[in-house]
This record gives C-alpha cells, sequence and structure tokens, in this order.
C-alpha cells in the first residue's frame, strides 16, 4: 500500500503538473518551468556538506562533499532530468545529497547545457568533458541520471566505450527514457495511469533529428556488451515503462550485470517527492553505487 505521502504527491502532480505536460516546449515555458522547479524547491543545505561551484575549461556544476573531511576516492556524477529543456541542479540539489550520503561518497552534479540555450550534442559534450574532469581527480566514477539525465548516462555510457574510454564503476538510472519517439506501448497504455507526464507527446525540441537512428540520440540503438553493472528503477505506472523494459532486455541479452526495480503503482521519477519509498528507493541506489567500492579503495 502506497504512504500517505505518495498518495498526496499523486493528487499534487495530477493537479498540477501533469496539465502542463502536453503544450509545446517553448523557450519560453522552458526558462519558466526552471524557475518555477527552483522556487517550488527551495532547500537549505545540511550543516555538514560543503558545496563547490565548478565553471572552469567548458565544466559547470556543483561539488557536493563534507566538511572536514577528505575527498572521497569514488565519485557520484549526477545527471539531472527535465526533457532536456527544464530542469535545474537547484531543483535536484536535495535528491544529489541525499544519494551521495547513501553511497558515502563525494558527488558533482553537472550543469549541462539545455535548451532553448543550446542543442545535441552540446549536453553530451558537456557530460563528456565532466566525466573526464572527475577520471583525473577520483579513482572511481559512478553515475546516476533521472530521466533526460538517465538518457544521459546511458549515451555518455556508450560514446565511452565506443572510443574505448575507460566507463564508469556503475551506473543507476530512474526512469530513462531510450526512444526520443514517444511511441511504444506504454505511451498510450499508461496515459491515463501516469499522475506526472502525457504519453505519445511530441519529442523535445532538444533533438534536430529526434527520429535518427543514433544511440547518442535514442539509447535503444545502442551495443551494451561490455557495459558496467547497470540498476534500472521505474514506476510501474508511467509511460515511460517500455523504456526500461527494453533497456533491461537489451542489457540482459548483452550480458550486462543488470537489476530492474519496478515500484508499483508509483509514477516518472518520484524520487523528487518526500516520502518512505523515496527513502527507500535511495537507500537502494546508494548500496547499489557503494558495491565493491569504499572509501579506502
Amino acid at each position: 500500500m502506497l504512504s500517505k505521502e505518495a498518495q498526496e504527491a499523486i493528487a499534487f502532480s495530477r493537479k498540477y503538473i501533469k496539465p502542463d505536460q502536453d503544450k509545446t516546449l517553448t523557450p519560453e515555458i522552458a526558462l519558466a518551468a526552471r524557475k518555477g522547479g527552483d522556487e517550488g524547491n527551495k532547500w537549505d543545505l545540511p550543516d555538514e556538506i560543503e558545496l563547490k561551484t565548478i565553471d572552469q575549461n567548458g565544466v559547470k556544476g556543483e561539488f557536493y562533499g563534507r566538511k572536514d573531511q577528505t575527498p572521497t576516492k569514488t565519485v557520484l556524477l549526477f545527471l539531472h532530468g527535465g526533457a532536456y529543456a527544464t530542469g535545474t541542479l537547484y531543483s535536484r540539489r536535495k535528491l544529489a545529497v541525499k544519494l551521495g550520503k547513501a553511497a558515502d561518497m563525494d558527488v558533482f552534479a553537472c550543469d549541462y547545457t539545455q535548451y532553448p540555450e543550446g542543442r545535441h550534442p552540446d549536453a553530451q559534450n558537456d557530460i563528456l568533458r565532466a566525466y573526464k574532469y572527475l577520471r583525473d581527480k577520483y579513482d572511481h566514477v559512478v553515475v546516476f541520471g533521472e530521466s533526460a539525465g538517465a538518457t544521459l548516462a546511458l549515451t555518455l555510457t556508450l560514446q565511452l566505450k565506443d572510443e574505448q574510454q575507460i566507463l564508469p564503476d556503475r551506473i543507476a538510472v530512474f526512469s530513462p527514457v531510450i526512444n526520443q519517439l514517444n511511441t511504444a506501448a506504454s505511451e498510450y497504455l499508461r496515459n491515463e495511469r501516469d499522475p506526472m507526464l502525457v504519453g505519445a507527446t511530441d519529442p523535445v525540441p532538444y533533438f534536430d533529428e529526434p527520429a535518427k537512428k543514433d544511440p547518442l540520440i535514442s539509447p535503444i540503438y545502442g551495443d551494451y556488451r561490455g557495459f558496467p553493472p547497470l540498476l534500472i528503477n521505474c514506476g510501474s505506472e508511467e509511460v515511460k515503462y517500455d523504456s526500461s523494459a527494453i533497456l533491461n532486455s537489451l542489457c540482459e541479452k548483452a550480458g550486462v550485470d543488470v537489476q530492474w526495480h519496478v515500484w508499483q503503482d508509483l509514477f516518472h521519477v518520484f524520487v523528487l517527492f518526500d516520502m518512505p519509498e523515496t527513502d527507500l528507493a535511495i537507500k537502494q541506489i546508494g548500496e547499489f553505487l557503494q558495491m565493491g567500492m569504499s572509501k579506502n579503495d
């Protein structure tokens, strides 16, 4: 049975978030959504967390580390979602910090280029630079992404693999999108069930060629052989459900160490809401990312 908080989040999403999801994503709407997301997610960093802002050599973002402690040897690269347009570091700061605490490691939240300021592959290039920057500073890099950030976690690793570079040690994705053409069955069959998103909408404007069979646009076309351990989370009710199902199948067939967790009666990236289910999900993701690594590894 869902917690009271989860039921309230579902009701809130149906009333205030979903009604706007079928609007054409104009530059004005994207920028307004970012502002609204920041205003609706005000949160003070815990006293023990130190914030360090980075903007150098094309790498932008925020480090979250613990004060009076040496840096961990593993860092979590955090990639926010928001349809490549509406997400911000600030609106996801609480999630990033909680994941870092659960995984017992430093966090770098990448501030990548979105629409309307840029187009594909700007975000891809930004996170690639951030990943290489972190590789120079840490022994191990793990990656977490939600929604479009989950897609970027996959496309980053596919590019690194294609270029025969060192891959992330572990990857956790939440509500990934693996095809920019929103035509999967769940886009239609779960449209009424998903309180957060409208299904079968037009492709996001960040991509000039959303139909192109390019794994760095739609990772459904990717080769997952040799992929690092992967944890997939999604809600049973989300219109993007089939993306998680197909990704899990592709990885199983490729021999990837993959886990797929479907949260019954929950929705797209529900971890953005404060509720017991979120706390449990964060705990499990932290344990997965930490597996096989430690501060001293």
